[in-house]
């Protein structure tokens, strides 16, 4: 990606499990300040281990980038370990909606606030529910018990209350019903252009991926195997194919229907 100067740098990394299972070959991804980059891929190709290697979640799973270097805002960080890194504001929106269950939806956005550094912690809520009203009109709700949107939403928040540079949004439209997951995406996308707020998004959603993202990378089998503009993907046949579901007559298309030879070889031209 040419033009903009980067806020993250992934370089060439090799990312291994339990010192033999190699998850990630050779992967070099930048995101834009203040942009928004998309990362798609089907289940299990590597986008998740991708985020957890910018954050440092890796160390938890017994995983480790062994080879190549990331750099935010100019700095080496795959060495360090995730709380120095959320320290340096990257935080990392974990798929499936982690709450605290037993806590109130306002107790949960509160979690976030002891990296927010300078701000208050009402500054932080005020601006989570002027992006999420509903959750203002939850937030004496066991999290719990709210719906899947609005822990998902509670969730965002909490990473938001962080005072983040860089968000890592993992598959934040999973589960979700078509107009909670346009609400959600508004709301990030408005994040990015008032907040200045980066994002690093994995969703496997490609149509709405490249609806919010000017530009994307496709993942599969842990190497990137193509980037460009999210107009120029739009049109790309591979891309209509597989992740768009439309044939050049319009019609869906499976997996099935198409040889991997075929889709092998148009890849590596």
């Amino acid at each position: 990606m040419a033009g903009a100067e980067a806020i993250l740098k992934i370089n060439n990394i090799e990312v291994k499990y339990h010192e033999v299972i190699l998850v990630l070959k050779g992967v070099s991804i930048e995101v834009p300040r203040g942009g928004i980059v998309a990362l798609l891929g089907a289940n299990g190709a590597g986008k998740s281990t991708t985020l957890k290697a910018v954050s440092g979640l890796l160390k938890h799973e017994d995983g480790e980038v062994t080879d190549g270097s990331i750099e935010f805002m100019g700095e080496r960080i795959d060495r360090l370990g995730p709380e120095k890194i959320a320290k340096k504001g990257i935080v990392q929106v974990i798929e499936g909606r982690r709450v605290f269950e037993h806590l109130t939806v306002e107790q949960n956005l509160k979690v976030g606030a002891h990296l927010r550094g300078g701000k208050s912690v009402k500054e932080g809520l005020e601006m989570v529910y002027n992006y999420f009203p509903r959750l203002r009109e939850k937030r004496n709700e066991t999290a719990g018990f709210v719906s899947g949107g609005e822990q998902q939403m509670t969730v965002v928040g909490r990473a938001l209350m962080t005072n983040p540079k860089l968000v890592l949004l993992d598959e934040p439209s999973m589960g979700l019903a078509p107009l909670l997951i346009h609400e959600i995406f508004n709301i990030i996308t408005r994040l990015n252009r008032e907040e200045n707020i980066s994002i690093l998004l994995v969703e496997q959603n490609a149509k709405l991926a490249l609806n919010v993202a000017p530009h994307a990378y496709v993942m599969e089998n842990g190497r990137i195997v193509m980037d460009d503009t999210a107009e120029k993907l739009r049109e790309n046949p591979d891309i209509k194919d597989f992740y768009l579901g439309l044939t050049d007559v319009g019609g869906r298309k499976s997996f099935r229907d198409v040889k991997h030879y075929k889709r092998r070889k148009r890849w590596l031209t």
